[in-house]
């Protein structure tokens, strides 16, 4: 029963971040209600994932949120279709030393990982066998793969055990912040939403005239923003600054009869293409650098396949030659000006917080992050996992943490 209730905290988005974060207020006794306008998520960045999961960063917090993840993972991996294959990350002459440089600072952190030479890369991977331009690689054993939609409904299974609640095909329509109580004004939709619904509700601001639903008032004592590539709607309802832009990303499922890459995690080739075994395919992502941000999530199919996929992947490997497109989809990154997650209060004076903006990392950081924000909500302050770093005031600071590694 919603009607009438109070709750401690309300949470606008319930995708794997979201969800992440209902779980860990419950966790801590905290009366918790996330609301989405489509808790499917057929648009949601959590949904169009490439499956990664990775500490491989050079930045100290997004390492440390993505250890804490991945030691999560590590527990409950037959739930949410962990496989530890590892990742193995190849570069170019002029990002190797980086890459080595980083290194201590990885494993001081608890990340195992290790310098490969080309040599070493065939070695470990014989379907590599075009090694020009490859100066050095990094493999880190503990990295993987994981099914990001059993991650998602494994945060909400929790979530709901501990008593919290979700509420599906609901837009937030206004927000009354104040220092002790916040006021949500929403609208619930009778029907689900069409993808043409949804991608309006993202880029007009609204639910749209010829949608029937009721609208009802939520109070609580804390909201936190968890939207993903929706939270600008949220932030402008409040008069927050939105620092980030959504970047469409598009995923290819190719396939090769001659080439078995399931024993392997997830190859990064210098060419920016990113690929793994998924099934009996290969799924092989690619985003271009001169990508306009916006709203968009057309597919753009089998030309995007030919021009961007497969000249790099048989640029790399032989067996790649006769790589043909079965399928893929397009999702959106929320990509903040350093590359790194919005984190932590986002009002001083009000009970707002927030966690969104992860630019592609929200899947692997979603516990950490998530325990982390529970903790500042709950009792003020980080304790386990620091989040710190990614408070939004940082911008203002000039202060930013900027990731390198971002594909």
């Amino acid at each position: 029963m919603i009607a009438g209730e109070r709750f401690d905290v309300i949470v606008i988005g319930a995708g794997v971040v979201g969800s992440s974060v209902a779980m860990a207020l419950a966790e801590r006794g905290l009366k918790t209600l996330a609301v989405d306008i489509d808790l499917s998520g057929r648009l949601s960045s959590s949904e169009k994932n490439a499956g990664g999961v990775r500490a491989t960063w050079w930045q100290r917090v997004n390492i440390a949120l993505c250890r804490a993840s991945i030691e999560y993972y590590q527990r409950v991996r037959d739930e949410v279709g962990f496989r530890q294959k590892g990742y193995l990350w190849l570069y170019d002459k002029d990002t190797f030393a980086g890459a080595v440089e980083h290194i201590p600072l990885q494993r001081q952190l608890g990340h195992q990982i290790e310098a490969l030479t080309p040599t070493d890369v065939h070695c470990r991977v014989p379907e590599i066998d075009k090694l020009d331009g490859i100066a050095g690689a990094t493999f880190s054993p503990e990295d993987g793969l994981i099914n990001p939609n059993l991650l998602k409904e494994h945060y909400r299974a929790c979530a709901l055990k501990l008593g919290a609640q979700f509420l599906d095909r609901t837009y937030v329509v206004a927000i009354d912040a104040g220092a002790s109580n916040v006021r949500l004004q929403c609208w619930q939709s009778d029907e689900p939403h069409t993808d043409e619904g949804l991608i309006r509700m993202m880029t007009q601001d609204g639910p749209g005239e010829a949608e029937t639903g009721r609208v009802f008032e939520l109070n609580c004592d804390s909201i936190v923003i968890a939207g993903g590539a929706w939270s600008p709607t949220a932030m402008k309802l409040l008069g927050l600054r939105n620092w980030t832009q959504p970047i469409r990303r598009q995923v290819c499922i190719v396939d090769n009869r001659e080439t078995n890459l399931a024993n392997y995690g997830m190859i990064v080739d210098t060419s920016g293409v990113y690929f793994h075994n998924e099934g009996p395919h290969i799924l092989a992502g690619y985003s271009p650098p001169d990508e306009p941000p916006g709203y968009h999530f057309n597919y753009d199919g089998e030309p995007f396949f030919l021009n961007e996929i497969w000249p790099r992947m048989y640029a790399r490997m032989s067996s790649m030659e006769r790589l043909r497109h079965v399928t893929g989809w397009a999702g959106l990154y929320e990509v903040s000006p350093d590359r790194s997650a919005i984190v932590g209060r986002a009002d001083p004076t009000k009970r707002v917080y927030e966690a969104h903006s992860f630019s592609g990392r929200g899947v692997m950081q979603s516990y950490g992050a998530g325990q982390a924000l529970a903790d500042l909500i709950a009792h003020g302050k980080y304790s386990a996992f620091d989040a710190s770093a990614l408070s939004r005031d940082r911008f203002d600071r000039n202060e930013q943490v900027w990731e390198e590694l971002h594909i």
